[in-house]
């Protein structure tokens, strides 16, 4: 009898402890022009790891790494001069458009540019939208005429929640403040615009994970991805898992999405992957819903 119960528990372990290889849709990628290459990043990750040397070498290294660990799509957001390149130099056909804006009239966009880029196709998800850089929520009465679009369209929406990095504040963005990221900030855009697909990027941070989850609990259509919590640091890691514990329990694991925000640093494409793969009490099937199956139903990607 003891055998037997020893042989199930090691059948159960291997089986929760599944990796996970198939395609990957990864949601929150970051591109650049050498202007603006490593302007708000970190010569080298918390584990010493330099970042690429300059945008063209970073955006060949992430191509390549989409092309090793089978990445079918990828949310791509920076200037939307740096997207437009990725774009074209995209032979696979895997970037889907998106547009980093920290500020409303961020490089002079206003409604009616941003709603031709949405006609000419130029834009494809408004975001990855940081308003809590700039000392705003995406609540705010700036924010609205641009939402007001996605919604008209069916444009996706990637709005930034939690903080951002240590010391930022008194460097590049000096309006941010902890406050801002919290998730409850943008419920007000979740009443106003209830046809909006919208995600919120970090799954709401490591200071309020489980703000996150009471709003999906309140408003079925909105979803999370991961980002940078699965990478950037071990204690960041570990609120991240305690996430995923407890988005599982609550039952909205079917709205968790793969994101490595990887930034400067393609190899964090792979730790983010393997750090997913790790977790013993996601099933292979679960880490399949989060690495494809959730955004390609949130993307309405054709099977």
């Amino acid at each position: 009898m003891k055998i037997k119960l020893i042989l199930l528990s090691v059948l159960f372990y291997s089986c929760s402890s599944e990796q996970y290889n198939g395609k990957i849709i990864d949601m929150h990628v970051h591109s650049y022009t050498q202007s603006d290459f490593g302007e708000r990043e970190p010569a080298a990750d918390h584990y010493g790891n330099k970042g690429s040397s300059n945008a063209d070498q970073h955006m060949m290294a992430t191509f390549d790494a989409f092309k090793h660990l089978n990445v079918s799509k990828a949310a791509v957001s920076g200037n939307p001069e740096s997207v437009e390149n990725w774009f074209t130099k995209d032979s696979s056909q895997l970037v889907i458009r998106g547009i980093l804006m920290f500020a409303p009239d961020d490089y002079g966009m206003d409604s009616v540019k941003f709603e031709k880029m949405i006609l000419d196709k130029k834009i494809e998800i408004f975001g990855e939208l940081a308003p809590y850089y700039s000392g705003t929520t995406l609540s705010d009465s700036v924010w609205q005429p641009y939402l007001r679009i996605c919604e008209k369209y069916d444009i996706p929406v990637a709005v930034h929640t939690g903080g951002g990095d240590p010391g930022g504040t008194y460097s590049w963005s000096p309006k941010a403040r902890l406050k801002l990221g919290d998730p409850y900030l943008i419920e007000d855009v979740l009443v106003r615009y209830p046809k909006l697909r919208i995600y919120m990027m970090h799954a709401g941070g490591e200071d309020w994970p489980e703000h996150g989850i009471r709003l999906m609990a309140y408003y079925p259509q909105l979803y999370v991805d991961l980002g940078v919590m699965l990478w950037v640091e071990p204690n960041t890691q570990r609120y991240i898992t305690e996430f995923l514990h407890n988005v599982k329990q609550a039952g909205y694991l079917n709205r968790v999405m793969f994101g490595s925000d990887q930034m400067i640093w393609p190899g964090a494409i792979q730790q983010s992957i393997d750090f997913l793969n790790s977790l013993d009490f996601l099933t292979k099937e679960e880490k399949g819903d989060i690495f494809y199956n959730n955004a390609a139903r949130f993307l309405k990607l054709e099977k």
